[in-house]
């Protein structure tokens, strides 16, 4: 069984997603969307001209036709969520879940002890861990086998 001080124990750097996809608040989201197509995943850190952290994108925020600008060409900076929540790549795994939770959210941005981005931590990479920890307990169940086919 998986218990809460596994989480405790485990620090954000151990199960974030390093390797980032990071866009640009001037790109336009038609261009955002390919790059996060085209990587595999569902969001990314959105930086202003500067290198700054000013946003998170997700495809929920590109697939919504009420956040794009008629007759224009809408920007990441138009459709991005601005409020950013993040942990410190020290923190706890735990700290990261209650956030999510408490938030209602479903990436999470780890940062360096100067402020850079060090990582994204989603619950993909939490339930990873997780699988990994009980391995060699599992048990796969065929359920075509129980309906008797």
């Amino acid at each position: 069984m998986v218990k809460i001080g596994m989480l405790n124990g485990l620090r954000v750097r151990e199960v974030m997603t390093e390797a980032l996809l990071l866009l640009r608040a001037e790109m336009p989201v038609d261009e955002a969307w390919q790059i996060l197509h085209d990587g595999g995943v569902s969001g990314a850190p959105v930086l202003d001209a500067r290198g700054r952290l000013v946003g998170v994108i997700s495809n929920y925020d590109l697939a919504d036709p009420r956040r794009r600008v008629p007759n224009e060409t809408t920007l990441v900076r138009d459709v991005m969520t601005r409020l950013v929540y993040a942990v410190r790549a020290g923190d706890s795994v735990l700290a990261a879940v209650r956030l999510m939770i408490d938030e209602k959210i479903h990436r999470v941005v780890a940062v360096n002890d100067d402020g850079s981005i060090a990582g994204v931590i989603v619950p993909m990479d939490i339930l990873r861990v997780l699988a990994r920890k009980e391995v060699g307990r599992l048990e796969y169940i065929d359920l075509r086998s129980l309906a008797g086919g």
